[in-house]
């Protein structure tokens, strides 16, 4: 229970399915009011106990300098896909676990098939508020645990719920969707800070010509259009990032960052082996899959071939493989 809607919503449609319900939050930062007062409110209300595990450090040392890291590295990391395999839901099963309890239920927009041998992992019914990309990190053995009651329903129709039950929080607005994000400041300047990493200043080069100078290479991004304070009299986009200089190249021609061909690696399986029909990749949680062919080679990494050429492939980010609706794996994009 994170103090947000949807996992109230999940908490009173496991009371009133008849389960012994128990409430835990997964402390990773200070609270805030809103987020207290909506447990305050649920327990309360449902007459169910709350654990928080306290796990700010746990969570600084397995998700944010790892991800600080890749950033310092000229990398785009996404870290939710990582932190739902090796921190959060590894925690909350654990928990499970000491508690005896048969499932762990959480307010996530996706669906699981819980078949015994091999759970399956498809996109929610809300294809706005589908969260099947962050969570293909998961396995099969946590699959098995795992519910999420939300995936069938909209966001709409799950703040109706609950307002039908007479819930205050079913106007509570969304929680955002990187949990430990600074106002006015950029993803990889929040991490860097956090895991207390040098900047690496460098310069910005267009054509082999040095139009301008940066402060780290943690700020920026492949495909980044502004924002990085350079004046060339026409759009310019981040092409590449070498982290070891601290050079990032600037092209002109979007067409130059178009790519057909690349790599994921740290791949996660999520069937005996990948199909040979039907797949999509999607390179970000908020881009359009597009159809593809997926090879996985003797190094464990897997070979995509996309059917129309992407803009802007960014190493770090999560690839995620579908084959329809449903998640087959994944991995993290390299070139």
């Amino acid at each position: 229970m994170s103090g947000g809607v949807d996992s109230a919503t999940a908490a009173v449609m496991a009371k009133e399915a008849g389960y012994e319900t128990i409430g835990v939050t997964l402390r990773m930062r200070e609270p805030s009011p809103g987020a207290e007062q909506v447990l305050d409110e649920v327990v309360s209300k449902l007459g169910i106990p709350l654990h928080v595990l306290d796990r700010e450090k746990e969570f600084k040392e397995r998700v944010l300098l790892p991800a600080a890291r890749e950033y310092a590295c000229g990398r785009t990391p996404n870290p939710c896909c990582e932190c739902n395999r090796s921190f959060k839901f590894a925690e909350l099963l654990a928990f499970a676990h000491d508690m005896e309890a048969d499932e762990l239920w959480t307010g996530h927009y996706a669906v699981i098939d819980p078949r015994p041998d091999n759970p399956v992992l498809r996109r929610g019914a809300d294809s706005a508020k589908d969260q099947s990309y962050f969570l293909y990190r998961l396995t099969p053995e946590m699959l098995r645990t795992i519910r999420f009651p939300l995936g069938k329903f909209t966001k709409a129709e799950v703040r109706a719920f609950a307002a039908s039950r007479g819930f205050a929080f079913s106007g509570c607005p969304d929680s955002q969707d990187i949990c430990f994000a600074e106002p006015d400041m950029c993803c990889g300047e929040t991490l860097r800070r956090a895991a207390g990493l040098p900047e690496r200043p460098g310069r910005f080069l267009f054509e082999g010509e040095t139009v301008g100078h940066h402060t780290g290479v943690h700020r920026f991004t492949v495909g980044q259009r502004n924002g990085y304070g350079v004046a060339l009299g026409r759009p310019a986009y981040i092409a590449r990032i070498d982290a070891a200089s601290g050079d990032i190249e600037l092209v002109t021609d979007r067409e130059k960052l178009a790519c057909s061909v690349f790599r994921l690696e740290r791949t996660n399986l999520l069937s005996d082996a990948l199909p040979r029909e039907g797949l999509s990749i999607q390179i970000r949680y908020r881009s359009r899959p597009v159809s593809c062919h997926v090879e996985a080679l003797p190094d464990g990494t897997w070979r995509v071939e996309t059917e129309v050429p992407q803009y802007a492939v960014t190493p770090g980010q999560a690839g995620v493989i579908y084959c329809h609706d449903r998640v087959a794996g994944g991995g993290v994009i390299c070139l």
